[in-house]
């Protein structure tokens, strides 16, 4: 839709704006190339054993596992500290990656509570009041890259003598309390790939500090060829979810380059919020006082109450019009039809409803220009004005 006489210009073509594009250049290719060349020569060791030893030392954890994504991270763990049939685990339903898939996977029920209205991340209040007998865990995430309350689920773990998992795949060095993300749960899981800064890979991490559990998981993930007649790696069948040194090399290459990537994507945050400020109360992004450091994991526009479900729709339709692309962030899982099948409903989550009917989640990566962004935000304002709702967000 268009405000009538405010039609756009169709005689020059639009060039998309894709919600993420992969950084790669001429220079990448030479490193992949070269990267690989070395390996299947045998003159480098394992990209992947590189890999899980510099994330190891970038999140100061003793133990990292690779995996092919952070839901099979989290089923290895879980199966590895043998959480299944008969367990609980308590999560929250709002997240990107979703990675509260493998609690079923695993066989064990899976609890949704709650989330926070300004944090986007689990309510320690409302997840305490889920906990019973069967409860053995708690996922949390990092919504948004905002840290969770992690000192009142510490707390709350500790009471009940639960395993506390953080969920990192949203947070890439952020701070809680003067800790780093991913060194804020028993264990935390780590995501590489879109949308964070990436070269087209995608790649899970579970991280931990403890010798027995690591063990457990590896073998859980895969056998190396002088395991296949060990009694005790074939204890349980592994999931041969090992990532490749292709993938690897690629991690290692957006690694390489983060620093640079987190201050460009820093600057495209403040372009945003910059232009933003002109639709009617919109509020920089919620910043609890415990949080330092903050690296967004993407740009989600919170639309406020006048807006529904279908006002929501009608923007992104409007967004992919003028080629622009932008999603909701997501639906509470529980809404998926494998949970409604298994008897799940509306309702369990009032805040996390309302929060996912009205979020819209725009093009955010480092190669985004801010010609862009002003064209983003001003189809955004005009859909806006076109559902009726005026130019207000919040």
């Amino acid at each position: 839709m268009n405000i009538p006489g405010c039609e756009p210009d169709r005689t020059a073509p639009v060039v998309p704006i894709v919600m993420d594009r992969p950084r790669w250049g001429e220079e990448d290719r030479t490193f992949f190339s070269e990267r690989m060349d070395l390996f299947a020569s045998g003159r480098s060791p394992s990209p992947v054993d590189e890999l899980e030893s510099r994330i190891g030392a970038l999140f100061g954890r003793t133990r990292v596992l690779s995996a092919s994504s952070a839901t099979i991270a989290l089923l290895i763990a879980l199966k590895g500290l043998g959480i299944g049939p008969g367990d609980e685990v308590i999560v929250s339903p709002f997240s990107w990656y979703q990675v509260a898939r493998a609690i079923a996977l695993a066989g064990a029920r899976t609890v949704f509570a709650d989330i926070d209205f300004w944090s986007f991340t689990l309510d320690p209040e409302k997840a305490g009041r889920l906990v019973n007998a069967r409860t053995r865990a708690i996922v949390a995430g990092n919504a948004l890259g905002h840290p969770a309350d992690w000192n009142r689920l510490g707390e709350l773990a500790r009471r009940h003598g639960l395993i506390l998992i953080e969920d990192a795949t949203e947070s890439f060095l952020c701070e809680y309390g003067g800790k780093t993300t991913g060194t804020l749960g028993d264990l935390s899981l780590f995501q590489f790939g879109s949308p964070h800064p990436n070269r087209g890979e995608s790649a899970g991490f579970l991280l931990s500090d403890r010798e027995d559990w690591y063990q457990n998981f590896r073998y859980l993930r895969n056998r190396t060829l002088s395991e296949r007649f060990s009694g005790v790696a074939t204890l349980h069948p592994s999931m041969e979810a090992q990532i490749s040194p292709a993938t690897a090399i690629l991690c290692l290459m957006s690694l390489g380059v983060l620093p640079h990537e987190l201050k460009r994507r820093a600057f495209i945050l403040r372009e945003y919020q910059t232009r933003m400020r002109s639709f009617e109360g919109v509020k920089d992004l919620y910043r609890s006082p415990e949080v330092g450091m903050l690296n967004s994991f993407l740009y989600m526009v919170h639309l406020g109450t006048r807006f529904s479900r279908s006002s929501r729709d009608a923007i992104l339709n409007d967004l992919r019009q003028e080629g622009i692309e932008g999603v909701p962030y997501c639906q509470p899982l529980y809404l998926e039809r494998f949970y409604i099948e298994a008897g799940y409903r509306k309702g369990l989550a009032p805040i996390a409803e309302k929060l996912a009917d009205r979020a819209i989640a725009l093009p955010f990566h480092p190669a985004l220009t801010a010609e862009e962004i002003d064209r983003i935000v001003s189809v955004l304002k005009d859909a806006s004005l076109n559902v009726g709702a005026g130019a207000s967000i919040y």
